[in-house]
């Protein structure tokens, strides 16, 4: 089953976006949908096991936003010992694991369990942008400009590139909002 959208019809109406008629659902599924390819991490509340490497006591926990820390454990090879006596600093630092130097695997909850109006906003802004196109002849294909006699097309390379993604604009806000782009790899979802 994919993924709620992010923002819902009644956040795009509360905003003053118009979608269109019967196909909210669709457009902000879809604008979601390239919102969290970009994002590369969940932007929902979500509780995720990652491998961080511990340097001097501490692990750096990869993009926020970090709600809860539960659990630090050593790797299985190391003798997968849940680690007690560590401290989360309520952002991003683990501090005084009794391991000095070495691979650890942390469970976190992290991303928003309400989002902001800025980012509803972006969804929304994206999702009547992606509609609007859909509309607009030749978009689709990324056509520029067509003639008539001695039939030519010119199609333009930066629309066929954000045909399937977002503007650079668009990506800037998200990162802008979200951050820099976590360093870390998911090894258990839940």
């Amino acid at each position: 089953m994919p993924p709620l959208p992010l923002a819902s019809p009644a956040d795009a109406a509360r905003l003053g976006y118009t979608l269109p008629v019967g196909r909210e659902m669709e457009m902000l599924t879809r604008a979601s949908a390239r919102l969290r390819r970009e994002a590369g991490r969940p932007i929902s509340s979500t509780t995720s096991t990652v491998r961080r490497r511990v340097e001097g006591g501490s692990v750096l926990l990869p993009g926020g936003p970090i709600t809860a820390v539960s659990a630090v454990v050593r790797l299985a090879e190391d003798g997968g010992a849940t680690l007690t006596g560590w401290r989360w600093d309520g952002m991003e630092h683990i501090h005084c694991i009794p391991l000095w130097r070495g691979d650890v695997d942390v469970t976190w909850t992290h991303g928003f369990v309400i989002l902001p109006d800025e980012l509803l906003e972006l969804v929304c802004s994206v999702a009547v942008r992606l509609a609007a196109a859909e509309e607009a002849a030749g978009m689709e294909a990324g056509i520029r400009s067509e003639s008539i006699d001695d039939y030519t097309v010119t199609y333009a390379a930066e629309a066929v590139e954000t045909a399937s993604g977002l503007l650079p604009g668009e990506c800037e806000q998200l990162a802008a909002f979200l951050g820099s782009n976590p360093g870390a790899y998911v090894v258990r979802p839940r």
